[in-house]
């Protein structure tokens, strides 16, 4: 049989287990809606900047969407 000591000490383990099991389902479920927020705002970023700058010339158009999309991720509150 087991002692007291190591009952003890195999349910407070389980305890803990269970906990950060618990603990990682809703931190899962809010990095994938983050993913999924981010990856939607990335699309409505890269739809705005080639319509505001549609054909891109040399230099100049392709640094002009890269400055439209970045604004539109800062304004989002998104890293770009």
């Amino acid at each position: 049989m087991l002692s007291t000591r190591t009952r003890s000490i195999l349910f407070v383990t389980a305890l803990s287990v269970a906990a950060f099991g618990l603990q990682t389902e809703p931190a899962d479920a809010a990095r994938k809606a983050s993913t999924a927020n981010r990856d939607a705002m990335i699309e409505q970023c890269i739809a705005k900047a080639h319509a505001e700058a549609p054909i891109v010339v040399a230099d100049a158009s392709g640094n002009r969407r890269t400055e439209i999309y970045k604004n539109c991720m800062v304004q989002a509150g998104m890293r770009p």
